[in-house]
């Protein structure tokens, strides 16, 4: 199978971003309009205990514990008419157990294909919109940190690029969750890739 993660385009990073999700320990799946899947990333497979080929085998109907699967239909237009969705879901797992996950979704990031990204600390659903009441733009250095973790750098490798310390790194990703109302990193990736406060090529 082509490398879907490489048909991502500029507006949504392109290359670089498709690549850097690939790579990131953050669970990334990439869906066709019939909810199949195109592509999984490594943190994927782990999440779901299977190796990639099968993965790839599966649709999120194959995924989603049963009782989840009465609202999907309804869930999947929605995304596929507003371009975000974010919510829980209970995943179910090869040996029949049940795993709590949060998830975002972008729609159409190429045509016919859809970007999720899993979320295990689901303590509140998250949102694409960002908490209400945040709308602070980020500072150039602060785009430029939230970037670098969007591409899977560690702090530690941050703080050594752009000659700051560790603490520092951490207090700009801070600000950014702050200013952005996002609840994880991840969360705060695609919401600043949403507002076009980021870009990844």
């Amino acid at each position: 199978m082509d490398d879907c993660w490489a048909t991502l385009p500029r507006r949504f990073g392109g290359a670089s971003f498709g690549a850097s999700l690939r790579r990131s320990p953050i669970p990334a799946l990439m869906l066709d309009d019939q909810r199949r899947c195109r592509e999984a990333n490594a943190a994927a497979c782990l999440l779901l205990r299977l190796p990639r080929a099968r993965v790839l085998e599966l649709c999120v109907d194959d995924i989603l514990a049963p009782d989840g699967l009465a609202a999907l239909q309804a869930q999947w237009e929605d995304l596929l008419a507003n371009g975000t969705q974010a919510g829980i879901y209970q995943l179910m797992m090869p040996d029949g157990q049940r795993l709590r996950a949060a998830y975002c979704a972008i729609g159409n990031v190429s045509p016919g294909l859809h970007i999720a990204v899993l979320d295990l600390q689901p303590d509140e659903p998250p949102s694409l919109e960002g908490r209400t009441g945040y709308d602070e733009e980020l500072s150039a250095r602060e785009r430029e940190v939230l970037a670098r973790v969007a591409l899977g750098e560690t702090g530690p490798s941050i703080a050594r690029d752009l000659h700051i310390s560790i603490s520092t790194v951490e207090t700009h990703i801070r600000h950014c969750l702050a200013k952005l109302g996002a609840r994880n990193r991840t969360h705060a990736v695609l919401l600043a890739l949403k507002r076009r406060e980021i870009s990844l090529v």
